[in-house]
């Protein structure tokens, strides 16, 4: 249920059990670079432990800390402790995936949030007020693993690219200077949720609505889905259509997706 990027060793999908070896889920991505990676269900900290006792080397565990690619599920705090603490345990690193999160929840990421810290972290569009621009952090010790100084390539023609840096810079200058804005914006998408609950009880038509900072997400189903599989049984996935296409007649565009926050 959660994204990472379209690197061929993160198009994965899981085998016949959840907590498996995992098999390509695009065309043209070789079995031999996704048999690497384990995947698992999301929340289920049962099929995470079985991952570590599957492998004796795994690097890291990467997550979404809220999860917004299979609709809006955010992660507990006690799970992402428990993935914390696994991590710390058999020496693998914890790799916080904030594409979504970092700076729409807080001004500093999801972490403050969550109350988790993560050993990598990394950030995309929203950091460059929506410009192509993507960076991730870690500390001084990971960090000199990358050339030059460490023997890791990494480089990218659009680095640095400066009006990326530029917009940017001014997003976060902007952020950091409005001490409300989070609890603006928390207050708004509470009152945009609550009026699609409000409506959807009127008619008796079933409604999940959650909201974190200024993400948000809604389910058309009659209970709350904690993971990609739940989404994908519980909700109604014709109704979202047909309200999708109704709210944009009416000027408004959501996510066109069930599975979007």
């Amino acid at each position: 249920g959660c994204y990472h990027g379209h690197s061929d060793s993160l198009l994965v999908q899981a085998g016949s059990g959840m907590a498996t070896f995992g098999t390509p889920s695009s065309p043209g991505v070789p079995a031999d670079l996704t048999k690497h990676t384990l995947v698992c269900e999301y929340k289920n900290i049962e099929d995470l432990k079985k991952c570590f006792e599957q492998s004796d080397d795994i690097a890291c565990i990467i997550i979404e800390p809220i999860a917004g690619n299979m609709g809006f599920v955010p992660a507990s705090k006690e799970f992402l402790k428990e993935c914390r603490e696994l991590c710390d345990k058999h020496g693998a690193l914890l790799s916080l995936d904030e594409v979504m999160t970092g700076f729409s929840v807080s001004s500093t990421g999801a972490h403050v949030v969550i109350d988790v810290k993560g050993d990598i972290v990394t950030f995309g569009k929203v950091i460059g007020g929506g410009m192509p621009v993507g960076a991730f952090a870690v500390n001084k010790d990971i960090m000199a693993h990358l050339s030059p100084d460490g023997a890791v390539y990494q480089a990218g023609t659009l680095s640095g690219n400066p009006v990326a840096m530029a917009a940017g810079l001014t997003s976060l200058r902007k952020i950091k200077s409005n001490t409300s804005l989070y609890e603006e914006l928390n207050k708004k998408a509470q009152r945009l949720v609550d009026g699609l609950k409000e409506a959807a009880n009127a008619n008796s038509i079933g409604l999940q609505v959650r909201t974190i900072g200024s993400m948000f997400g809604f389910f058309f189903a009659d209970k709350e889905p904690k993971n990609f599989k739940e989404v994908s049984e519980f909700c109604n996935f014709d109704r979202f259509g047909k309200f999708h296409h109704e709210m944009i007649k009416r000027g408004f565009y959501f996510a066109c997706s069930q599975y979007e926050a």
